[in-house]
Formats: C-alpha cells, structure tokens, sequence
C-alpha cells in the first residue's frame, strides 16, 4: 500500500512506528530480546526431548522381559554405603571389625554397672510346653494382624496385634501385657502356661524385665535381637542369658549348684570361683591367728595401747616413786623461808638415803609416762615470811630442805634474794 493512499492518520502511524523501531536499533533493544527467545525456545525444546526419554524409559520398564539382569551398584561390584547402624554394630559384634567378639548383646556401653544376685535367679521363668513361635495373631500369609480397635500392645515389642495376652495378678498395668512370642523368646514362659496361673507376676514385678525402655531407665544398653545368639549359646531365652552372665558372687554358686548354666559358662564360672577363693585364702588365715594372738597377750606382756585406758592410769599411778609426793611437798614447804632445824634435815637425809619400794613390773612395750606435778607460786611478803618462820620454830615442826632452783620466775626467788 502506497502512502498516497493512506489518511493523513495511518502516515502519522506508520511514520512513529518508524522512528520507535530507529530509536530500538540505536540501543540494541531489539537484538536483547532476540537473545531471550532463542534461549528460551532452546530451554522448551530440552524439556520436550526429556520428558519424551522419561515417557521411552518408562514404556520400556513396563515391557521389560522378567529375569532381566539388574545393573545395581552391589552387583556391579561397588562399595554401597551402609546406613543401617544396628546391622553395622552387629557385624563389628560379630568379629567383622578389628577387636570384635561374638558377644552382641549390646549396642553401646552400659552407664551402671549390672549385676544380678540370687533373687533374680529364682525370678527366672520356665516352661512344661514349648510355644509355636510366628504362629498365635499371624495370618495365613504369615503376617501379623493389626488392629486398633480390638489389638493389644506388648509391653515388650509395643505392637498392637491381636492374639493370646498375659496379665499380672501384682500390678494389673499395662507393663505386665506380653504377646506369647516376646514372652517365650525373652523370658522363656509359655503363654498358656502363665494364664492358667492366677499368681503369675509379669517380670517388672520380678525385677527381670530387659524391654529398651526400663534397661534404658537403669543405665543399662539395650540388648536388640539376641533371641538368637542366646538359643545358639544354649540359653532358654534373653532373660536367662542377661541374669547368668552377670552374676554376683553369692548367686554364682547357687547357679552352679541348680545346674542352672551352659557348659562352657559353668566351666568359666567355677574358675572364677576359685580365683577368688585363692584369694580369700591369705585373709581367712590371718583372720584366724588375730584371736589367738589376743588370747596370748597378756601373758606375752600386750602393748598399752591395746589394754584399756582405766588399767593403763592405774599402772602408771602403781609405777610412780613413793618419794615423789614427799619431795614435791618438801618443795612447796622450803619455799616458805630459808631457815630449818637440824632434825627435819636429818629426816630428809634418811628418807633420801632409804632404798624405794621395788615398783611394780611394767611390760616392756608398755611407754613410761610420769605425772608432771603443778607447782603454785605462791606470793610471800617479808612480814608474812618472819611469822610464819617463827610460827614453825616455836612449833617445833622447822622447815624442809632449801628449795630447788628450776628457774622459775617467781616472787619467792626474789624473797630469797632479799633475805
């Protein structure tokens, strides 16, 4: 269409149009959005050809001929990760890692200590009748029936499946309701057995119990499937493998008595018995010469420190000299004056010369103790002094040997000096 047919309103149009797509151009405008539709046309495309091998991929899986040879990682001979941590620890427990044993009774360390005594060991269950495992609540399939309605939970494998139930006759809780197949693998009961017994008593009221939950609340690891390993050791169940194997000393003989052990735990047990019995040996032998020591002492002369403190005061006054009171009141005496007659010092020079009474025997062992006697100073002015020297003299009684000096910082001494 030529512009000389146009109105005058479609040039003005036309002419606009003109210089908007001039002044595009002139800032590259119009190639930046080229840019973007041909990326977004080839990002279209891709998704198309994708969804179109998703669609092959899956057709060709719904055809796929049966026994078709898988091309996973494990048959491909690559090293899969592991993420199932109990099946890890087992094979460790088993002796696949470096120091593992076969005892895989726990899958981490216990935070106390557990040991069993001879209660526990009466506590332990029995039956007459084995129970038929995976039977009782399973289906034809062999699978167990759920039901929430009319199922009730297992205090031990908490599933709540229909099938036979125990009831204890002490608490009437929750905690004594077990299913026949945790009952028999873990404590070794039968069902049946414990129903027909309205005295039955469910193993928390034992104290045997060993569910995750109440080993847990005892610092105690839980034990995880050891039905297994416990039959194959020649245990009757969990229950009877966790109490033997940790058995204090007293309940270690009763076991061995009962036959209540393995061969191969008997045989452990009995050195162990006998490892502490040789070690008990030393001690009894002492024990038993301690009384007749005792029995002996006295006659041997027994050390003071094991006769009692009223029979070693009365040996010690028995041991003092019989001079020493004398002496001690001729010193308290002689430091009333200086002067004294001839007869009260020849009195003293005989006593002095007088052999003492023999004391009495003191054992060897037994150390010397002497009474230290309490000297009173006593305050002696000049006047008091000259009447009681007086006094004395006319008496008759004179005074007592001069009064020893022991450097005592009395007001005697300076009396003495004065005099």
């Amino acid at each position: 269409m030529s512009v000389a047919g146009l109105s005058k309103l479609e040039q003005e149009r036309a002419r606009r149009i003109a210089e908007n797509q001039a002044r595009l151009q002139q800032i590259g405008l119009l190639q930046t959005v080229q840019t973007i539709a041909g990326a977004q046309q080839a990002s279209a495309a891709e998704r198309r050809a994708k969804a179109r091998a998703t669609k092959a991929a899956h057709r060709a899986a719904r055809t796929a001929v049966a026994g078709r040879p898988r091309r996973s990682e494990r048959v491909a001979g690559i090293e899969v990760p592991n993420y199932n941590e109990n099946a890890r620890l087992l094979s460790l427990a088993d002796g696949a890692g470096e120091g593992g044993s076969r005892d895989r009774r726990l899958m981490r360390e216990n935070v106390s200590e557990e040991i069993y005594g001879v209660e526990h060991l009466h506590a332990l269950g029995s039956y007459q009748q084995e129970w038929e495992l995976f039977v009782d609540g399973y289906n034809s399939n062999g699978e167990r029936i759920y039901d929430k309605v009319n199922g009730q939970t297992c205090h031990q494998c908490r599933q709540k499946t229909l099938g036979k139930r125990t009831s204890c006759s002490g608490c009437g809780s929750l905690q004594g309701v077990l299913c026949g197949d945790c009952l028999f693998m873990r404590y070794g009961e039968n069902v049946d057995e414990v129903n027909a017994n309205p005295d039955w008593l469910c193993p928390l009221c034992r104290d045997i119990c060993n569910c995750s939950f109440h080993r847990s609340k005892r610092g105690w690891a839980p034990t995880g499937t050891l039905y297994r390993h416990a039959i194959a050791e020649g245990y009757k169940s969990v229950a009877h493998y966790l109490v033997l194997n940790n058995l204090s000393d007293d309940a270690k003989l009763v076991a061995m008595e009962r036959g209540m052990c393995p061969p191969e735990l008997a045989a452990e047990l009995k050195k162990e018995v006998a490892a502490a019995a040789s070690k008990e040996a030393p001690k009894g032998k002492e024990a038993a010469a301690a009384p007749a020591e005792e029995a002996a002492g006295p006659e041997r002369g027994a050390p003071a420190a094991e006769l009692p403190p009223a029979a070693v005061e009365e040996q010690l006054l028995q041991a003092e000299p019989a001079e020493e009171p004398e002496a001690e009141s001729a010193r308290r005496s002689g430091r009333g004056g200086r002067g004294a007659s001839a007869d009260a010092q020849q009195q003293a020079a005989q006593q002095a010369a007088a052999p003492a009474p023999a004391a009495p025997a003191v054992p060897a062992a037994m150390p010397r103790k002497r009474k230290q006697a309490t000297v009173q100073v006593v305050q002696v002015s000049k006047k008091q002094k000259g009447g009681v020297l007086a006094k004395d003299s006319a008496a008759g009684k004179g005074a007592a040997a001069p009064p020893v000096r022991r450097g005592l910082r009395t007001s005697a001494r300076v009396a003495q000096r004065a005099t």
